[in-house]
């Protein structure tokens, strides 16, 4: 299914040639958090976490205030489950977690001649990568989630910034129904998922 979604997203980035593209990088702060559960009926509270992302996309216009942007970024999400040892003392290791996400969002805009307005919104497929092995099997291999936000379109002749406000917020399971970590099992008992806030800036050409 991963393959699929991958597949899909790159056919966004490279199929309408004929079409006038836009190709942008992206980089940026995130700020996230996993949400309050049950662990082996345990209600356990995760810290939020800093983190940082890099990203690529391509956009097809739809018309004079509308564009369909597909793409893809590595997101450096922290020690997620950083909060288990107050309920779980033994667990001592801090868990990176990096994740890939894929995207598709559709950006309508308010155009005028130097600064532009814009929202948009768009499904989030996200594929945890660069994982500690003890959470190797725990974490879904692929989650979804919903992206919202706005920025500025600022154009500067050949190349144009984006600087952008972004909230991603998790639709399913990011992790499965047990965690084991260190020979401890945790059985999940609520559905968890990762919310992450977003700001990042774009360079179109």
């Amino acid at each position: 299914m991963s393959r699929s979604v991958f597949v899909f997203v790159l056919g966004m980035l490279v199929a309408p040639t004929a079409i006038s593209q836009t190709f942008g990088i992206s980089a940026g702060a995130n700020f996230q958090r996993l949400n309050e559960i049950r662990l082996n009926e345990l209600e356990t509270k995760f810290s939020s976490q800093n983190g940082w992302h890099v990203g690529l996309w391509a956009e097809v216009p739809l018309g004079p205030a509308a564009a369909l942007r597909g793409g893809g970024r590595y997101m450096a999400a922290g020690q997620l489950f950083d909060g288990l040892e107050t309920n779980f003392p033994s667990i001592r290791e801090k868990f990176e977690v990096s994740l890939v996400e894929l995207f598709l969002l559709l950006r309508i805009g308010f155009p005028s001649q130097v600064v532009s307005p814009y929202v948009f919104a768009g499904p989030v497929f996200r594929i945890p990568v660069n994982t500690d092995h003890q959470l190797g099997n725990d974490l879904s291999p692929l989650s979804y989630a919903g992206e919202i936000g706005g920025g500025l379109v600022i154009n500067l002749g050949p190349i144009s910034l984006y600087p952008e406000v972004a909230y991603v917020f998790g639709l399913t399971r990011f992790i499965e129904d047990e965690l084991v970590l260190e020979f401890i099992s945790l059985t999940v008992g609520d559905t968890q998922r990762l919310n992450t806030a977003m700001l990042r800036l774009s360079v179109g050409l």
